[in-house]
């Protein structure tokens, strides 16, 4: 129930395990809510449904790429805090921020 003088908020949500909306169900900039798997997903401003964030705990996949040119130079993409490299370019050790 809504304190008095304040509108309440509802998402669209859905209760049926690992069912996520389509970009019919949402409008742009709508968030839902699947309250049986913990997800949050919202719809951008060029129709995609994205995940924002998961309640369950699993495997992390980060796409990492590592290229060398043969300049010497080392071209990584992903969320990366530190990186070491060897003078031949190849990734020695890398640490990953989460969060």
């Amino acid at each position: 129930m809504a304190q008095a003088g304040y509108t309440p908020i509802s998402l669209y949500y859905s209760t049926t395990a690992a069912a996520a909306p389509t970009s019919g169900n949402l409008a742009d900039g709508e968030l839902a809510i699947n309250i049986t798997d913990g997800k949050l997903y919202y719809k951008n401003n060029s129709g995609v449904v994205t995940l924002l964030a998961s309640a369950a705990a699993a495997a992390l996949t980060l796409p990492v790429s590592i290229a060398n040119g043969g300049t010497g130079a080392t071209t990584v993409s992903g969320a990366q805090t530190n990186l070491q490299v060897d003078p031949a370019g190849t990734a020695v050790a890398m640490a990953i921020a989460l969060g």
